[in-house]
């Protein structure tokens, strides 16, 4: 499963995980179940109501099945029933909210990617691309995210320091480093205390020796979570 960090026009970074083909085919799935079943309902009540069930189904059933995605995703933000069961909603790559002709164009060529392929292009698309993007995704820039596993910090959580008064730095020299860089530091920071395993404390205690033999200092912490810390503190007060 792929990841993507999304930049929020509110200046939120936010870690999402890519929804797979089965995910996305569950909640296709559940999607075309309450379409079955809303057919049913609609069919016996044309059945009894109305002489003319061509008619009927013309007006009201054709253009709610055709359009039941499109009409979904707009209406509740990127998600059908059965995407908002799966926890998955779409997104558009670069923060914004999908507009809707955003929606419109990922709808457009569900009928070739999933319809009269039956599922095989956006299979092979989702399953092939970085990013588990179908056609319609890449050409609307889009993309389909887990919304359950996410993970978001911003500028104003660094740290809750706020001037020298309070606190003497130890590492002037991370004055050298840019915001971005230490907002790449924090998120790693969080992300060990998430998720403790061996992989996260290699990849602390390697982040942490790379940043003492760039900075030409000693790590006085013994432990490396608490000496990036210590630089996320230190950056903090001399720059604020």
């Amino acid at each position: 499963m792929a990841s993507i960090s999304i930049t929020t026009t509110q200046n939120v970074t936010i870690d999402y995980q890519t929804a797979g083909v089965v995910s996305r085919a569950k909640a296709f799935g559940i999607d075309l179940l309450i379409i079955f079943f809303w057919y049913l309902i609609n069919y016996f009540i044309s059945a009894s109501l109305f002489e003319d069930d061509n008619l009927y189904l013309i007006i009201v059933i054709l253009p709610v099945i055709s359009f039941y995605t499109l009409i979904f995703e707009f209406i509740w933000n990127g998600q059908t029933p059965g995407k908002r069961v799966m926890g998955i909603r779409v997104m558009k790559l670069n923060g914004r909210e999908p507009e809707f002709i955003d929606y419109f164009t990922r709808w457009s060529l569900r009928f070739v990617e999933i319809y009269l392929s039956a599922g095989v292009i956006a299979g092979i698309m989702i399953s092939t691309t970085n990013l588990q993007q179908r056609l319609g995704d890449i050409i609307a820039g889009t993309i389909m995210v887990n919304v359950w596993d996410k993970y978001s910090i911003t500028t104003d959580v660094l740290s809750n320091i706020n001037s020298q008064a309070n606190y003497q730095p130890k590492y002037p020299e991370v004055a050298s480093f840019t915001e971005a860089e230490m907002l790449v530091l924090k998120k790693l920071v969080d992300r060990h205390q998430r998720y403790r395993n061996a992989a996260h404390r290699e990849l602390m205690l390697e982040t942490a020796n790379r940043i003492s033999r760039k900075l030409g200092i000693e790590i006085l912490e013994n432990k490396p979570d608490l000496f990036i810390k210590t630089l996320i503190k230190d950056y903090v007060v001399l720059t604020r």
